[in-house]
């Protein structure tokens, strides 16, 4: 048997090379296995993602036929005869709302002695005020005039507009009758 010469041939040690090689082998297999469950974890995600688009896109098709539905439904509304019983029902309420017993406490506030109410008509404005209709009979044009002065002046009222106004001699009544619209704020002017 022949023995080998270690001095003459050269000795290559390969077990490094293979360690080396098995530890990048293993490195790559856990890698490999690591990357396996986070695809295979994404595609679960991806799957539970695709299933919730779905479900939003069948829900979104429900609400645009609920939303034709309404659409068709509102078109078919009388709109001008809703408004005017709105209108109606909010008058009505802010009538039931107005208070007479301080209205009529502040009018007497405001009219002198010697002129006489004969009609109040009040009407419900937006703004919070009230719109009223005034009929009097005054003893003199003075008194008329009077009243107009303590209309402008109260802080409860606010634009009077004189509509008429007759004069005894062309009315053949004993004072003179007037009418005047007014707006009474029952909380102040704004």
């Amino acid at each position: 048997m022949r023995r080998p010469n270690l001095a003459r041939d050269r000795f290559e040690n390969g077990r490094p090379v293979w360690v080396l090689g098995g530890v990048l082998a293993g490195v790559a297999v856990i890698l490999s296995a690591i990357t396996l469950v986070e695809v295979l974890g994404v595609r679960g995600v991806e799957h539970a993602q695709l299933k919730r688009v779905e479900q939003l896109r069948a829900q979104r098709q429900r609400l645009q036929q609920a939303v034709a539905t309404s659409n068709r439904q509102l078109a078919s509304v009388g709109w001008k005869k809703l408004q005017s019983e709105v209108d109606t029902l909010q008058d009505v309420v802010a009538r039931r709302q107005l208070s007479w017993t301080r209205m009529l406490a502040d009018l007497e506030r405001v009219v002198p002695w010697d002129v006489r109410l004969v009609s109040i008509s009040p009407g419900a404005e937006d703004e919070g005020g009230i719109r009223m209709q005034l009929q009097a009979v005054a003893v003199s044009r003075d008194a008329w005039l009077s009243l107009l002065a303590r209309l402008f002046a109260d802080s409860q009222f606010s634009d009077p507009v004189p509509e008429m106004e007759a004069s005894p001699a062309s009315s053949g009544q004993q004072g003179y009758t007037v009418g005047l619209k007014v707006r009474y704020w029952p909380e102040g002017r704004p």
